[in-house]
């Protein structure tokens, strides 16, 4: 690992840092900026923190130090504990960070928390998941529902359009989301597809394993599995080699690197990938244009009690299959 950061370092010359600069339409920071900057912490204050799936938002945020001149902290409970994720953003209230990106384990918890953080003049947005009663400026990610829908197509011709399939998910609100769009798109295109479970995956590496093989076991007439979650397509993976079913369709979620090889050797059929890095990139962006007012909006938007930045932001989701899988490996 400390090579891979060593490789991306040395891509982030001067050339490259104008080059992404100019791409997202950003202003090129001066030396002085950047020192400026220096003492400036933006932090994600993450969830389920233990698994693989976070690495190109850790990439992004070590892109963005060298870029910006900032410090990032990454940080969250390790496993799905929402009492823990709000204990913590009022933590790092106390420590008054220049901002705080939230993926939110449960939006309600941690909704007062946003308002005692927005209170206290810190900027917060929030990723793949949304905070929607709250004073958060922004929300970053997929439309869950939509990429739900692209799984689901890809599901549906893979097992070619009838069968019976199982979902897999853990409870939260943005992953329930995409088990709703799979549900949309056989309703409403594929009748002959029938969902007969939704399993609880726990978005654990180490349990998504047997809980998709005791699915298969008391589903054993399945033809497809969606998975909506960064560890679905590993476990359901691991599940059919064991039942001997690798007959079994798998659609996986994002594009975790212990995932990849499934869709290469094509245990796995193909798997649908958020924009994660662009979801940092863009969000410490936002929350820095914030306080330096880098927003030219109104000459105090802050004075007019009106949020500058969009109120919502689908960055869209990737296709992974057989033909393309080599571009999403971390190098």
């Amino acid at each position: 690992m400390n090579d891979i950061k060593v490789n991306r370092r040395k891509l982030l010359t001067a050339s490259t840092t104008a080059g992404l600069a100019a791409a997202f339409g950003l202003p090129m920071l001066s030396k002085e900026a950047m020192a400026q900057n220096a003492d400036k912490e933006y932090v994600f204050l993450s969830i389920v923190t233990q698994v693989p799936f976070w690495v190109d938002y850790r990439n992004a945020m070590e892109d963005l130090e060298e870029l910006m001149g900032i410090k990032t902290t990454f940080t969250g409970p390790l496993d799905f504990d929402t009492a823990a994720q709000a204990r913590q953003l009022d933590e790092l209230i106390a420590r008054r960070p220049a901002g705080i990106l939230i993926f939110p384990g449960d939006p309600a918890t941690l909704a007062p928390g946003v308002e005692r953080a927005v209170e206290a003049g810190i900027p917060v947005t929030c990723c793949i998941g949304d905070i929607p009663d709250s004073p958060r400026s922004t929300f970053l990610g997929i439309n869950g529902v939509q990429a739900g829908r692209v799984g689901g197509e890809m599901l549906a011709q893979a097992i070619g359009g009838k069968g019976k399939v199982i979902l897999g998910t853990f409870p939260a609100p943005s992953t329930l989301e995409r088990v709703d769009g799979y549900k949309q798109i056989f309703e409403e295109k594929y009748p002959e597809i029938e969902v007969v479970d939704v399993v609880n995956d726990r978005a654990d590496p180490s349990y998504a394993p047997t809980a998709y093989l005791q699915a298969i076991q008391a589903n054993p007439d399945i033809v497809g599995i969606g998975g909506t979650d960064g560890d679905s397509g590993k476990g359901a993976a691991i599940a059919v080699n064991e039942a001997g079913r690798t007959d079994i369709k798998i659609v996986a979620m994002d594009r975790n690197d212990d995932m990849l090889p499934y869709i290469e050797d094509g245990t796995i059929h193909g798997a649908v990938a958020q924009k994660s890095y662009l979801e940092v990139f863009l969000a410490f962006h936002m929350m820095h244009w914030q306080n330096t007012d880098g927003l030219k909006v109104l000459p105090d938007w802050k004075a007019a009690g009106i949020n500058p930045l969009p109120e919502r932001v689908e960055t869209g989701v990737m296709p992974i299959t057989a033909e393309n899988v080599a571009q999403f490996k971390h190098v």
